[in-house]
């Protein structure tokens, strides 16, 4: 099987998986009560997405290894070819009925992004890319190629800023103040790979997050990638399987973002 053969499945699997993450989505409250709580609901869905995704990779490509959100600690390495997906990105957006998440599958061969996929379920929209092909949105009214936004300094620029309630780090509060400083708007939507396919796309001028996993972040850093935006190195040196900080944006102010997360928050 060639790269080209995975694109094309990719962009076939991505929108059979949002919709199958929307059908849990629009029954949430009978799930909620059936499943014994929010939690229960959530975790379900999440698994059964992944499940659907990963069983249909292993009958395309059964050869190919596979990390995603339930089965991280199964990963070893840097595998030659390897699926990366977060089933449901924005898991508190979607729990609560905000229309803000998303099912985001990448692909990886020798440890370098190479396909990606971030399916909007309820916008309708696909954004996908491959290494060398570019960014694309494809929605009802067909496929339109992204380009990252041509902001060229960092004053009047919207820059999202995400962080997980899990981890409270007060660098996140040094960074916004510094942000501040520079007359620069920032936002938070919850769900990072969806707003880096907004950046792809020049609805915001970067994105910043100071440890991410690889399934919420491959897949839309390749998108801004391709776009024409700027992309810090990401993973770390310690691979997939490890969190990581993440920054992308406008490629005319990458340079500037990434000095002031460094200088703000002691992250390179």
């Amino acid at each position: 099987m060639t790269l080209e053969d995975r694109y094309r499945f990719l962009q076939s699997l991505s929108p059979r998986a949002g919709a199958y993450a929307l059908d849990f989505w629009r029954r949430r409250a009978e799930l909620v009560v059936e499943l014994k709580g929010p939690q229960d609901f959530v975790s379900h869905a999440d698994r059964a997405v992944e499940a659907m995704i990963r069983d249909e990779i292993a009958k395309a490509f059964p050869g190919d290894a596979f990390l995603g959100e339930e089965t991280a600690s199964s990963i070893e390495g840097t595998p030659e070819r390897v699926w990366i997906v977060d089933p449901i990105d924005g898991t508190h957006n979607f729990l609560r009925g905000i229309p803000y998440w998303n099912v985001s599958i990448a692909y990886a061969e020798r440890g370098a992004r190479t396909l990606g996929a971030i399916c909007d379920p309820v916008a309708g929209a696909v954004y996908h890319g491959r290494r060398g092909g570019g960014a694309w949105r494809t929605d009802a009214a067909g496929e339109t190629r992204m380009r990252a936004a041509e902001a060229h300094e960092l004053p009047g620029t919207l820059i999202c800023v995400g962080h997980s309630d899990r981890f409270p780090d007060p660098r996140y509060l040094a960074f916004r103040s510094a942000l501040m400083d520079h007359e620069v708007a920032f936002r938070n939507f919850g769900c990072a790979a969806l707003q880096l396919a907004h950046v792809a796309e020049g609805r915001y001028d970067g994105f910043v997050e100071l440890t991410l996993s690889s399934w919420d972040a491959m897949a839309g850093l390749l998108l801004v990638e391709e776009a024409g935006g700027y992309v810090a190195p990401f993973p770390g040196p310690k691979g997939l399987g490890v969190r990581a900080p993440v920054i992308a944006s406008a490629g005319g102010i990458g340079p500037a973002l990434h000095a002031l997360v460094r200088e703000r928050t002691g992250i390179d």
